[in-house]
């Protein structure tokens, strides 16, 4: 799946997973969480893709994926079909040529960050590494 402004093949393991630790060392502190308005699922407490403003327009990227994902191409009008499904569905998706062990780093981060991590601690519990 390509986008205007995305190149499918540029995209590769060390381009997503740069692309992420720049999002979560801009913000190492900041805990998730959705818009009022946008009450998360209280049985698996995840995360919106895309945050929308109160009459359901989309407005930004919400989670350290969807905001990884939204820098590296994916409209936010796309990000928001595929609400609730793992990380790795999405940037697979947009990037089939991504390892399975970047997949497994992105959906490692995001179960942290759903989980009430701080982005930085959900970065290093996902890649092993630290901010």
């Amino acid at each position: 799946m390509t986008f205007v402004g995305v190149v499918e093949s540029a995209v590769t393991d060390s381009v997503v997973l740069e692309t992420l630790r720049e999002v979560v060392a801009e913000r190492p502190d900041y805990v998730y969480s959705s818009p009022e308005y946008m009450p998360a699922d209280e049985e698996d407490g995840r995360c919106f893709y895309v945050h929308k403003d109160e009459s359901g327009s989309p407005v930004s990227a919400g989670c350290v994926i969807g905001v990884v994902l939204y820098r590296l191409g994916a409209p936010l009008e796309w990000m928001e079909q595929l609400e609730a499904r793992p990380a790795s569905s999405l940037a697979g998706r947009l990037f089939p040529q991504l390892s399975d062990r970047t997949m497994q780093k992105l959906n490692l981060v995001q179960s942290a960050q759903d989980n009430g991590d701080t982005w930085g601690t959900a970065y290093a519990k996902g890649t092993g590494e630290t901010i």
